[in-house]
């Protein structure tokens, strides 16, 4: 299988990417929203490091994936929840004798 590597640049810095599974425009706007972000924590906290600021965008973006995946999965506890009830429900209403 051939590779997709993807050229980005950000914050003025050429970067070689191949991400499993994305195409060139997810990759390109994932690479926009790091730099976007990197931008506002320059103009916002005047973090002028770079690999200061990647770290922090990393951070956040590990934190926004961390609660998603919670949230999800939460979601996903309470569908089983209620497949459970329905189980439960459907199992007393053929077990019950009808008249």
């Amino acid at each position: 299988m051939a590779k997709n590597t993807v050229s980005v640049e950000i914050k003025g810095i050429p970067l070689e990417v191949e991400i499993k599974d994305l195409g060139y425009v997810e990759i390109a706007d994932l690479a926009a929203q790091v730099e976007k972000e990197m931008r506002r924590l320059q103009d916002e906290e005047e973090i002028i490091d770079t690999l200061k600021q990647a770290m922090t965008v990393a951070l956040e973006f590990a934190a926004q994936a961390y609660l998603k995946g919670l949230a999800e999965g939460g979601k996903q506890k309470e569908d089983e929840a209620r497949v459970d009830q329905l189980i439960n429900k459907l199992q007393s209403t053929l077990h019950t004798p009808q008249k």
